[in-house]
């Protein structure tokens, strides 16, 4: 059963492709083989038409196998005469409608590795001929506009686009100086001999960045460009910073510098499901200041998609990188937009021409370079820039490897500044005519150069006049003018907490209502599922004569609790997962709290907690047979409703405590296995053990189990034939056998609006507390 299983679920992600279709085929397989395999309803109970779905399911072939192996052994063999069996492990075989001879036990094992093998020859045929189902949205193109530099000015479809940002802000200094920053010894370096207990990655570095110049922040690979960056900006999770670091003259708080500085990361993440304009309203929304007026914020982004040419791509979907939606070069527009938006006194950009061609590159560093002539003040790292882009730029910090300064200071007209300052370093090698000065100080200032020439380059710089004059600004940016006050803030954010909630909810609302693989999928998976139950159970509950009638209805309540929700969790795992790493980036940028994004999420996830247990119950409950009453119907959506809202919430909730969805999904499979087996039907509750009851009342399933099947049958007073019993009436079989007593409906129903509560509360804590982004 368990090599068909990984056959199947194989042949059913090569062929789902994605993992929302994959899991919602997963779950689809699942009910079909669980309901048909003659568990849940016995084989003589099926509709004679649904045979074929029996014999199909593989399910029925191990729980055959497993039955007769026990219910024929010796100590089941007691002389017992009931139709045609005669013991009383024949009879029980009878009744729940299994097979009796033992001949069939090796068919059994035959064909379940027929159903393994099958599987596994399909998912080879599917990998071979089946393409990725996704196509990138990178080929969309400008109709009719071209982007031409011509004289410092960039021409926009033949007319010059002279407008400028028309947000105020306040020009600042940002002044660091001694900056040190450790990390704690990773244990593979104490492997190989190192004692100290932290490692160094910065050390002394001193600097200042001003309003109109535009800083590039360059060194080889490792030499803690990044690291730097993400100390100044306030981007760390963990290590330990020394060192002090002022803006316009006073000390940085981090909760002021998040209001007045934007960061553009390296890695382009965004909501997946937004197009480019709900993306930069969104951050507009919440990053402008609260006095500017909303026709004022729709003007600067269009402004902004304008100066960034992102107009074209104005209703493209973001899409998941290197999957769908936006190309390379198009998200990274997309990032510098962002936060562009919040009209930022201050711009980290962490190598904002990676991965973009020329052109690209060209037009954001133009972009960028438009944005510090309005007197911001901005740092980008680089990396190896060709000579035209390093031109742009107006000022130089050097690093070497080891997070130490080497030159700190102004380009000059053609570079001249920076060549002329290492060319009279004895051994140097001279820059050649036509070489791009970028990638020469690059290469003399490796580690393998400094020790084959022989040279200490931190030294030559501390020992040098621009060391001094550095400093020497620094002491003096580093005091406010006389003019000049602190930046004060009533709040830690421009919005307060009701307006954060109402825009998360609406980006999540736009998330979802564009997700059309979601949404098609959970509800054409819903109708599946109701009318898989509908046909497989038709008219079960209206004719209850025996026992198995009554195990039948509770195998009704048994699926119905146990694989809508389910299905679910699984869908939305991914999904929350994903917006997670989005709330990272935001929420460093100080655009919203936890428990708006929290509130965000759980409000979009409302419409499916309600919907989908209102379609699944209008189809199931009339198909099956249950009495047509209005009271009966209402509690039998109540608990469908209260059922989805325990596993969704419990879906997000084990996403916040886990690191990835692979994990979270596996939580969620341990505890939903858990749930399904003290749900009351595997074993009724008086069967268990008297210490493990107590799981029985801590389950939700089985709450459900109880209110489904309790609110139809409580009140039945007609006689069934019992196995070895005198005929008794069915709500006593409920009590006595069953242990589902009439007077826990107000427990269980409240039972389940805590638990839900609980779950909410606990996601709300582990987005707010738990971080598993490190930096």
């Amino acid at each position: 059963m368990h090599q068909m299983s990984l056959g199947l679920y194989r042949f059913l992600a090569t062929i789902g492709r994605t993992p929302i279709v994959s899991n919602i085929l997963g779950t689809q397989a699942l009910v079909a083989i669980f309901i048909l395999g003659g568990f849940i309803i016995s084989k003589d109970d099926l509709q004679p038409w649904l045979s074929w779905g029996y014999w199909a399911s593989p399910f029925t072939y191990a729980l055959n196998a497993l039955a007769l192996n026990e219910y024929l052994d010796k100590r089941w063999a007691k002389e017992f005469h009931f139709e045609n069996a005669k013991t009383i492990g024949e009879a029980i075989l009878k009744v729940r409608g299994l097979l009796g001879e033992w001949q069939w036990y090796w068919i059994c094992v035959v064909v379940l590795f027929g159903f393994a093998l099958i599987f596994n020859i399909l998912s080879i045929l599917a990998l071979e001929f089946l393409n990725s189902p996704h196509k990138h949205q990178s080929n969309i193109k400008s109709q009719g506009r071209q982007s031409l530099e011509y004289d410092g000015q960039v021409i926009v479809g033949g007319k010059a686009s002279t407008d400028q940002a028309s947000i105020p802000f306040q020009p600042l200094c940002f002044v660091f100086k001694k900056i040190n920053y450790f990390v704690d010894m990773p244990k593979e370096m104490k492997k190989f001999g190192a004692t100290e207990t932290r490692l160094q990655l910065l050390r002394d570095v001193s600097g200042s960045f001003r309003p109109g110049v535009l800083t590039a922040l360059m060194g080889i690979t490792g030499a803690g460009k990044t690291t730097l960056l993400d100390v100044l900006a306030g981007r760390k999770t963990g290590g330990y910073i020394e060192g002090t670091i002022n803006i316009g003259g006073y000390q940085k708080q981090q909760d002021t510098c998040s209001r007045i500085t934007g960061y553009c990361e390296q890695t382009d993440i965004h909501s997946p499901h937004l197009t480019v304009y709900e993306s930069l309203l969104f951050s507009a929304y919440l990053r402008l200041p609260s006095y500017v007026k909303p026709y004022q914020r729709d003007m600067f982004v269009e402004e902004i998609m304008e100066l960034v040419e992102l107009n074209s791509l104005r209703n493209a979907m973001v899409g998941i990188p290197g999957v769908t939606g936006l190309s390379a070069e198009q998200r990274k527009r997309l990032t510098i937009a962002v936060e562009l938006v919040a009209s930022p006194s201050i711009m980290f950009m962490d190598e904002p021409t990676t991965g973009l061609d020329a052109r690209a590159a060209a037009i954001v560093l133009h972009t960028v370079r438009k944005l510090v002539d309005t007197g911001r003040t901005i740092v980008c790292t680089i990396h190896q820039p060709n000579i035209h882009l390093f031109e742009s730029f107006d000022e130089l910090l050097l690093m070497k490897q080891g997070g130490q300064l080497i030159y700190s200071g102004s380009l000059g007209s053609l570079s001249r500044n920076l060549t002329k300052y290492f060319e009279v370093i004895p051994a140097v090698p001279r820059i050649k005519d036509g070489q791009n000065p970028a990638s020469w100080v690059l290469d003399i200032s490796s580690h393998a150069m400094e020790c084959t020439i022989g040279v200490d380059y931190v030294q030559i710089y501390e020992n040098s006049n621009l060391y001094k004059e550095n400093m020497a600004l620094v002491d003096e940016l580093s005091k406010p003018n006389t003019n000049q006050e602190d930046l004060q803030f009533t709040s830690k954010y421009w919005r307060d907490t009701k307006t954060q909630c109402m825009t998360c909810i609406w980006k999540q609302y736009c998330s979802y209502r564009k997700n059309s693989e979601l949404n098609i999928f959970r509800f054409l998976n819903t109708f599946a599922i109701s009318i898989m139950f509908g046909v497989v159970f038709w008219q079960i509950g209206s004719t209850i004569k025996v026992e198995q009638d009554v195990f039948n209805i509770l195998g009704i309540g048994y699926g119905s609790a146990l694989f809508l929700g389910s299905m679910n969790c699984n869908s939305l795992q991914p999904v929350v997962a994903m917006e997670r790493v989005v709330f990272y980036r935001e929420k460093a940028s100080g655009m919203y709290s936890s428990m708006a994004f929290v509130i965000g999420q759980v409000a979009a996830e409302i419409p499916y907690i309600v919907i989908q247990p209102l379609i699944f119950s209008a189809i199931v409950y009339p198909m099956v047979g249950f009495q047509m009453t209005f009271e009966k119907f209402i509690w039998f959506v109540m608990y469908m409703i209260l059922s989805f809202m325990d596993y969704t919430l419990y879906g997000m909730m084990a996403v916040a405590l886990t690191p990835s969805p692979e994990i979270a999904a596996g939580l969620s499979f341990l505890i939903f296995m858990i749930w399904n087996f003290f749900s009351g039907f595997i074993i009724t509750r008086k069967a268990m053990p008297m210490w493990w009851r107590w799981m029985y009342w801590a389950d939700p399933a089985a709450w459900t189990l109880y209110g489904l099947v309790s609110s139809q049958l409580g009140d039945h007073t007609e006689l069934i034939r019992v196995l070895g019993q005198p005929d008794q009436p069915v709500m006593k079989f409920l009590e006595e056998y069953l242990g589902l007593e009439n007077g826990y409906f107000p427990l269980v129903t409240a039972l389940h609006f805590v638990l839900s509560m609980f779950f909410c509360f606990i996601f709300c804590v582990g987005i707010k507390y738990i971080k598993f982004q490190k930096r």
